[in-house]
């Protein structure tokens, strides 16, 4: 369950076990030796051999649960939509004005990014730009594209369906731009810049209307 789903930053490595060993959940444990690998390794290093080192198992095991490299990409990329779909529904559903709905989505955003760092590297990745091979990772995002649509139209009601689309792009551009900064540590890396807070305060300030 998604509630249950890895805390990004505190999941231990992975303890080596003799290969052919049988995991209760192999396809869990195969998603968390991804986790593991991406907060620091690059991504066209990850491969099946890898995960099953990790997972310590033969091999060929993680091929009963994912076909290819991508498929465990995509498997982590949709469960990273699913993990901020449900927190956004939530932060959404606490607010009490478009206003304060827009701000709570904007934050969520990027707490997100930071809590699952892992889950955001593969989230936009093109290797899993198949809507039909991935349909319920793209399902999945979708809703929250659609969720920020409609904030952002309670915010901006004189737009037009085409303009309010164009407007929550604009809002998921800008956090997605300074969520990716944050997470390559450039805004602890220049001297002088302003608390991280203040800049993200700065950013979701660029996203509302005047009051």
């Amino acid at each position: 369950m998604i509630r249950k789903a890895i805390a990004a930053k505190a999941r231990p490595r992975l303890p080596a076990q003799k290969a052919g060993y049988h995991h209760t959940d192999l396809r869990r444990a195969l998603l968390d030796a991804a986790i593991v690998h991406l907060r620091n390794g690059d991504v066209t290093a990850l491969t099946m051999q890898t995960l099953a080192r990790a997972a310590g198992v033969s091999p060929g095991a993680p091929y009963h649960h994912f076909p290819d490299k991508v498929a465990v990409v995509a498997a982590l990329a949709t469960e990273g939509y699913e993990i901020w779909l449900e927190r956004a529904k939530r932060s959404v559903a606490q607010a009490t004005t478009p206003r304060e709905r827009l701000i709570a989505l904007a934050r969520g955003w990027l707490r997100f990014a930071a809590a699952f760092p892992s889950h955001y590297r593969v989230m936009f990745l093109r290797d899993i730009e198949d809507r039909a091979r991935y349909a319920t990772l793209h399902e999945t995002s979708g809703a929250g594209l659609q969720l920020l649509v409609e904030v952002v139209a309670e915010v901006w009601p004189d737009l037009t369906p085409s303009g309010a689309m164009a407007q929550a792009v604009a809002t998921w551009s800008t956090l997605h731009g300074f969520a990716s900064l944050q997470n390559a540590g450039v805004l602890v890396n220049i001297p002088r810049l302003p608390s991280v807070a203040a800049l993200e305060a700065a950013a979701i300030a660029l996203l509302l209307p005047a009051p």
